[in-house]
């Protein structure tokens, strides 16, 4: 037996932790623990029979013969090709009700005048392509995708006679704000096999009150926090169901991100995941972060010391979870086809688009190289050395696209909610 290329040591102040990004196990030890074993082939021999069969169960110790990157790049690349699940994720307009400054969609047409005629060609679209996958998932963006939830809901239950017919099976997500959300909306999505629902706090009462807001000045936070606690006793018997809270860190600390969890019911906690992200976009206006996404672990601690889940990476060996495989895409309110939008500005993620009889229309090139950007990891040297390549795969693929080079996941953010 041999050392798994993919063990991670962590020190931290109060004990230390051994993760393996394959496996995504992790053991904690105390601080002054001796580590070797998890380094060192002969030192683990050393151990006994149940603490040499404990690491080689969860992938710490593997076989000599076992070549783990070869079989990290055969899921990844058999998971980017999977044709069994489709999620396409719609955009149909930019509307929104919030006027948030760190909004990357902030200055682009809404697009709402289309309305009729995206779903129109959507149906036309999916028609034509739906049955071809056994799991088709329909994530509802924006936008706002609530300020035009009538229309939403008619695509959905068309999809849900069309998968009757068709024997496809169909699944639904909304990421929205929270603040046109009602119990008979929720209530209706649910039975759109609503399997996830994200909603955002920015921070603390102060920042959010700051920055996230509506279009008319007024403050949203109370609002919310009612809401979440009004709404989460609605899904708390949903087995597949998960209530997805993100807390947006800016400018902030662990004691007012605690003073905000804390506002959550205590008895619905447990039935709300936290993801804790950065705001990176502050430059729009003029201000800077101080948050760093490799602080992020003591965020992780309270919400799990409150009684939250905290929510592990769904896509699993992919580069990305909102973009990195040949399965997803973002269809705008023009009809264009974009692999992701978190700068709408880089053109070169839009793929293609589609057309008015529902054809989609690709552009090869660009395919070609958001193909290249999510497979580089595989031929970087530094990569293919690295061990946290299981979690990162090389970093955020828009990044590679515009920039030539990777940018780099950190522990914190790509490996340590495993640990949870």
């Amino acid at each position: 037996m041999k050392i798994s290329k993919y063990n991670l040591i962590k020190k931290y102040a109060e004990n230390v932790l051994i993760y393996n990004a394959f496996s995504k196990a992790s053991i904690f030890l105390e601080k002054n623990a001796d580590v070797s074993f998890i380094e060192d082939i002969d030192n683990f021999n050393k151990l006994n029979v149940r603490e040499k069969k404990m690491l080689y169960e969860n992938g710490f110790i593997v076989d000599d013969d076992r070549d783990e990157f070869s079989e990290i790049k055969y899921i990844y690349e058999q998971k980017f090709f999977e044709t069994d699940f489709f999620n396409i994720i719609l955009v149909p307009s930019l509307a929104c009700n919030f006027k948030c400054p760190y909004c990357c969609e902030k200055g682009y047409s809404c697009g709402k005048e289309n309305i009729k005629k995206y779903f129109a060609v959507l149906k036309k679209y999916a028609e034509k392509n739906f049955q071809i996958h056994n799991h088709v998932q329909i994530s509802l963006f924006g936008g706002e995708p609530l300020l035009f939830v009538d229309e939403c809901l008619e695509f959905l239950n068309w999809v849900k006679n069309d998968s009757n017919i068709k024997n496809y099976e169909y699944f639904t997500s909304i990421v929205t704000n929270g603040s046109l959300l009602t119990e008979s909306i929720l209530v209706k999505l649910l039975q759109h096999n609503l399997y996830a629902l994200q909603i955002t706090i920015d921070s603390d009462k102060e920042n959010h009150d700051t920055m996230r807001i509506f279009k008319n000045g007024a403050p949203s936070f109370d609002f919310l926090i009612d809401k979440i606690n009004t709404l989460v006793p609605l899904t708390t018997n949903l087995e597949n169901f998960k209530f997805i809270l993100r807390i947006n860190l800016n400018n902030t600390n662990v004691d007012k991100i605690k003073c905000t969890l804390e506002q959550i019911n205590k008895n619905t906690r447990k039935h709300i995941y936290l993801m804790f992200r950065i705001i990176y976009n502050t430059h729009s206006y003029k201000e800077q972060n101080l948050n760093n996404i490799t602080e992020l672990k003591p965020y992780f601690e309270i919400g799990d010391n409150l009684g939250f889940n905290v929510l592990r990476e769904k896509y699993n060996y992919q580069s990305c979870e909102a973009c990195g495989d040949r399965k997803m895409f973002y269809l705008m309110p023009d009809l264009s086809i974009w692999k992701c939008i978190n700068d709408i500005g880089y053109t070169d993620a839009c793929i293609g688009k589609i057309d008015n009889n529902g054809k989609i229309i690709l552009k090869p090139e660009r395919v070609i190289a958001w193909y290249k950007s999510c497979m580089s990891a595989f031929a970087d040297p530094e990569c293919i050395k690295c061990k946290m390549l299981p979690d990162c795969f090389g970093g955020c693929p828009l990044y590679k696209c515009k920039n030539g080079a990777k940018s780099c996941r950190s522990f914190d953010m790509a490996s340590l909610p495993y640990t949870f």
